[in-house]
């Protein structure tokens, strides 16, 4: 398969196009920003980009081209959806856009690895941790099982340690007439220490609050959050607790927050040796009640950090 060519069933093309993006291969910029929300795509391009070169919405992925306005460099800012599997589409699409010819279906011999950041919301699990603090995530833990699709090799040893204790601790807090207790499976992946360092290194220099941390990836928003609003009892009735007391094995280094792509970004496009990175602001303390709408200050801020740090690893994508 690597040296032959995609049939229109394992490449599915529209007019040319990937089928859910809708983008052509010189639509997409090497420095790509990942969104959850399709309404903050235009948000962020009408604040940080001019010079538009595409902009398209199609399945209710929304995609913008441009160059950003301080730095000049050409960015794409796309829509993952909601949840691991939305993005897992996205991912391989972008991946398809870069790697192949679509005139052949073929893999092209070389290739630039994208930069690939997720800039999102997600819910703190850490009770000294304020709303509104940008999380870049160091380590990260998928409970969702689109991953499991993909057999990647672990990132580190530590990716295995970090498996195994959170695996204990969900584990341990499953009731013992739980129908899928022992079920639940966590795996571990890391972001790309470049663009980590990058995103810590333009938020200080912004004087933006931010911390490093191991985010875990939900499943989903409601009961896997600890929002039984379905009237069923969750598997684990106290998971976000449980997360939030694990011990990394890092020292300083917590379980800091819980959204829903960040895993699969990271374990898809690590394995095949893209430079990606995730930030998230915390918006949600379940743990004290409190849920914040108003956070567009915090992605304005997350952006711009992002695009900063763009322009930081610029020399290293020559």
């Amino acid at each position: 398969m690597e040296n032959g060519s995609f049939t229109a069933a394992e490449l599915p093309l529209r007019g040319g196009r990937v089928y859910h993006l809708d983008l052509l291969p010189e639509e997409l910029a090497v420095h790509v920003i990942v969104v959850g929300d399709p309404e903050r795509v235009p948000f962020f391009a009408g604040e940080f980009l001019e010079r538009i070169e595409v902009d398209r919405n199609h399945r209710g992925f929304r995609t913008i081209t441009g160059f950003a306005k301080e730095a000049g460099q050409r960015v794409t800012i796309t829509t993952s959806g909601i949840g691991a599997p939305s993005m897992e589409i996205v991912l391989n699409e972008l991946v398809a856009l870069n790697e192949f010819d679509f005139s052949t279906r073929r893999r092209k011999e070389s290739f630039e690895p994208l930069t690939v950041v997720r800039v999102g919301t997600s819910g703190g699990l850490q009770p000294e941790t304020d709303l509104g603090t940008l999380i870049v995530t160091d380590y990260g833990v998928g409970l969702e099982n689109t991953g499991l699709f993909y057999n990647t090799a672990l990132p580190d040893e530590e990716c295995r340690r970090l498996e195994r204790r959170v695996r204990s601790a969900i584990d341990e807090g499953g009731g013992e007439d739980a129908r899928f207790r022992g079920h639940l499976f966590p795996y571990a992946v890391r972001a790309d220490s470049r663009v980590r360092v990058a995103l810590e290194r333009e938020a200080l220099h912004l004087g933006v609050p931010c911390k490093r941390g191991v985010t875990v990836t939900s499943s989903g928003f409601f009961v896997e959050q600890g929002r039984a609003v379905a009237r069923i009892p969750p598997t684990v009735p106290d998971l976000a607790e449980r997360l939030a007391a694990v011990d990394t094995g890092f020292a300083g280094l917590k379980i800091e927050n819980m959204e829903m792509e960040a895993s699969i970004l990271l374990h898809i496009l690590g394995a095949i040796g893209y430079r990606c990175g995730v930030i998230c602001a915390v918006i949600d303390k379940k743990n004290e009640g409190f849920f914040r709408t108003d956070y567009q200050e915090s992605m304005r801020n997350a952006a711009r950090i992002t695009l900063r740090a763009f322009r930081a690893l610029q020399p290293a994508q020559s």
